[in-house]
């Protein structure tokens, strides 16, 4: 019996195949990274072809593509997709090509800028945007997670359970909001025009603006980001969510699921795989000192 082709190969042709549809060149295609979806260059580097790990993410799809087409309208620097359909399904599998952005990576002011305005927009009404869920795949991901112990992923359920019932005695600040789901400095760019970009709308909702500033702030705690970084950030958005008495439940909620998206990446590399037992030790006492690296 013949070895069952990886989430990663299978992607490989699956965006081949949409490059063929779209009449773009596919030789030369490059795997770039794999985690909920892969992401690839084709075309010689001016499309990445973006491909879920299954069909049930093909509304997910559908709607990245929407909420695109709706913030590049509004003259929100968003990463575009290709003209025409968008996405196709190949290989049983959900693919979105986009252009190419060409930039580097920038500061957390030029994050909070988006955000802010982001943050003010109406929805289209025929774009049904979801609520947030603060918790979406993070069950799944403890229990897929390759290369934790049993008491590992006891605890980590527990945690998530607690953290549930923990968020529903947080009283927000900020009037509810369009949110970008993801809102990391990892999701924006900065082209040698100095137009700021953003990218990785998949997570695109509709929810409390301290979930998308939250990130910043735990970034800011990890030591990702500087304090002065942080404080310009929250001068140009207008509101330090460090200071609102529910920082430390949503920071709890982010390390979570931070050490749950990385566990999947855990099985075949033992670095990661100690960092994720790192991380785990950590969550147990929110005082303790994290020595955290990014991934």
């Amino acid at each position: 019996m013949g070895r069952a082709a990886s989430f990663a190969e299978v992607a490989v042709e699956a965006a081949r195949a949409a490059a063929r549809r779209a009449g773009l060149e596919s030789q030369a295609l490059e795997l770039v990274r794999v985690g909920d979806r892969a992401v690839l260059r084709l075309d010689g580097g001016r499309v990445i072809a973006r491909v879920g790990r299954s069909l049930d993410l093909l509304e997910s799809a559908r709607r990245e593509v929407q909420v695109a087409r709706w913030l590049h309208a509004e003259g929100i620097a968003v990463t575009r997709p290709l003209e025409g359909e968008q996405p196709l399904v190949m290989e049983n599998l959900p693919v979105s090509l986009w252009h190419a952005v060409d930039g580097d990576w920038t500061v957390p002011v030029d994050l909070a800028a988006i955000l802010r305005r982001l943050h003010s927009l109406t929805p289209p009404a025929d774009l049904v945007l979801p609520q947030l869920d603060p918790f979406e795949r993070v069950d799944e991901r403890i229990d897929a997670a390759p290369a934790i112990t049993v008491e590992e992923r006891h605890f980590l359920r527990s945690m998530a359970v607690d953290l549930r019932e923990r968020l529903q005695n947080v009283r927000y600040a900020l009037d509810r909001s369009v949110l970008h789901g993801d809102a990391n400095i990892g999701n924006v760019l900065k082209t040698p025009g100095g137009e700021v970009v953003l990218f990785d709308l998949g997570g695109m909702c509709w929810g409390p603006p301290e979930w998308d500033l939250s990130i910043t702030a735990v970034y800011r705690d990890l030591g990702w980001h500087t304090d002065a970084e942080y404080a310009a950030f929250c001068q140009v958005y207008g509101f330090d969510v460090a200071e609102w008495p529910g920082y430390p439940a949503l920071r709890a909620v982010k390390e979570l699921r931070m050490t749950c998206w990385l566990s999947q990446k855990a099985g075949d590399d033992e670095q990661i795989a100690q960092e994720v037992r790192r991380r785990i030790g950590d969550l147990a006492d929110p005082e303790r000192a994290r020595n955290w690296h990014p991934y």
